[in-house]
């Protein structure tokens, strides 16, 4: 492949497969300028971008398929697919075995460092509630991973008999739950709610950092300082693009 000039006025195409959604952000001049859920429908948004950067927790089966669609929606763009590494952008990772830290997980937390600094924490809620610790020095030291409030709710549903209700049954409310459907998901949030609580108990000088669909909603109920990103994960691995082709010597 021919080499591409590269600036700070490249379209860059950061594509987050997740484990529900496909989030696509476009930068432009170091700067977001579009943000849209992938639907097939790619070329409409993205045509412009001469860079693709995809971060994948999916199947190897499903990241194939992105990969060929992104091929052949965008053919003139670079594809560069993101892995967990033992080192990038000044961030640590502490894992034995560097390639089984979630990708996205490493992206949020090099984004996190490098715009927020250490000591920080990421929480990101969504299908599972993730929450990353960085230090001072930029070292990922680890963190946890829970089911998200959707799945801990259809957990409990698979794996009993009796607990049956139907998603428009639960509502919103600050009292006890006097339902099934209540009791269910006003459970699941008091968990999330209680790790939450807990974690910022022994991490309270840290920056808090959130991101993901449920994070605003559980942040809400709690006396937490934070900031909400919702773009960390696309930021981070912009960030690696960048240091990717200043290796390469092409920036």
């Amino acid at each position: 492949m021919e080499e591409k000039l590269v600036s700070a006025s490249n379209r860059v195409l950061v594509i987050d497969a997740g484990n529900t959604q496909v989030k696509c952000t476009l930068f432009h001049a170091n700067t977001i300028v579009d943000k849209w859920f992938f639907d097939d429908q790619l070329s409409n948004r993205g045509q412009e971008a001469e860079f693709i950067v995809i971060a994948s927790v999916c199947s190897n089966e499903f990241t194939s398929s992105l990969l060929e669609k992104c091929a052949s929606y965008i053919p003139n763009a670079e594809l560069m697919l993101l892995r967990s590494e033992r080192s990038s952008c000044g961030v640590q990772n502490s894992y034995e075995e560097p390639e089984r830290l979630g990708v996205d997980r490493w992206l949020a937390a090099i984004a996190a460092f490098h715009h927020y600094g250490g000591p920080s924490v990421v929480l990101d809620a969504g299908t599972a509630i993730k929450a990353e610790f960085i230090n001072a020095e930029g070292v990922h030291l680890g963190g946890y991973i829970v089911p998200g409030l959707e799945l801990m709710a259809s957990s409990l549903i698979d794996k009993t008999a009796k607990i049956r209700y139907h998603s428009g049954e639960a509502s919103v409310c600050d009292t006890i739950p006097a339902s099934t459907a209540d009791a269910v998901t006003q459970g699941a949030t008091e968990m999330a709610l209680g790790f939450i609580q807990r974690l910022y108990g022994k991490h309270s000088d840290a920056t808090w950092l959130v991101t993901g669909g449920t994070s605003q909603a559980l942040m809400a109920a709690l006396s937490v300082p934070h900031v909400y990103d919702e773009s960390l994960v696309a930021k981070g691995a912009y960030l690696v693009w960048q240091e990717r082709l200043e290796k390469r010597g092409l920036k």
